[in-house]
């Protein structure tokens, strides 16, 4: 009796197992990943064109370094694969309605492409209107094909009178840096809004097609 029991047992166990196998190893091959050598990252960059009186202080000094230090660090090819974006692209849609409003100026829109060795670059724009000119610099790091991370790191320094309160004209305008240091979960053709006092982000993953 025992050795008939024991055979009913692991028949269906073996099948179980082979079948538990089998579709681990097909989510292996089609689980989706956005953190692969083809995504792209398309970002614009904007401001408030008025700014009021009360609006917070610029990023202390401490976050400005951070910034600064995880842009300098990578070990990416400064520069390449950042270009500008015309009237299309992902988020052309919304450049066209910051635009049309008297409260926003698109300061920078872009795309990044990762290099040869699977990273994004680091660039910093110089950004000329009229007489004014401003200052901005970019990284970003996508990893994981499980938890999909976006790292973002931004340091805009704008060096317009406009954009700069009186109580600040006088100090150092190296000091006056605004920074953006955000980590997130991100999907493919998703837009994200990176907030910041004084500045905004939209940034999207995508897909040559």
């Amino acid at each position: 009796m025992k050795e008939t029991s024991s055979q009913p047992r692991s028949g269906p166990t073996r099948r179980i197992l082979s079948f538990v196998s089998t579709v681990l190893l097909a989510l292996a091959y089609v689980s989706p990943s956005i953190a692969d050598d083809r995504t792209g990252l398309e970002y614009l960059i904007f401001r408030l064109e008025a700014l009021p009186d009360d609006s917070p202080a610029p990023a202390n000094l401490q976050n400005k370094l951070l910034a600064l230090k995880e842009i300098s660090g990578s070990a990416a090819p400064t520069g390449q694969g950042h270009s500008l974006v015309g009237e299309f692209g992902a988020l052309g849609s919304a450049k066209e309605r910051l635009n049309q409003s008297p409260r926003y100026l698109v300061i920078l829109h872009a795309q990044a492409q990762r290099t040869a060795a699977g990273r994004f670059a680091p660039v910093r724009f110089r950004i000329k209107k009229g007489k004014t000119e401003s200052d901005i610099q970019v990284y970003f790091q996508l990893r994981g094909a499980d938890t999909r991370l976006l790292s973002a790191s931004i340091v805009y320094d704008p060096t317009d009178s406009q954009s700069i309160p009186q109580s600040e004209a006088a100090s150092d305008q190296r000091q006056s840096s605004w920074v953006i240091r955000d980590t997130r979960k991100i999907n493919a053709g998703e837009v994200n809004y990176i907030d910041h006092p004084r500045f905004g982000m939209l940034v999207v993953a995508t897909h040559p097609d």
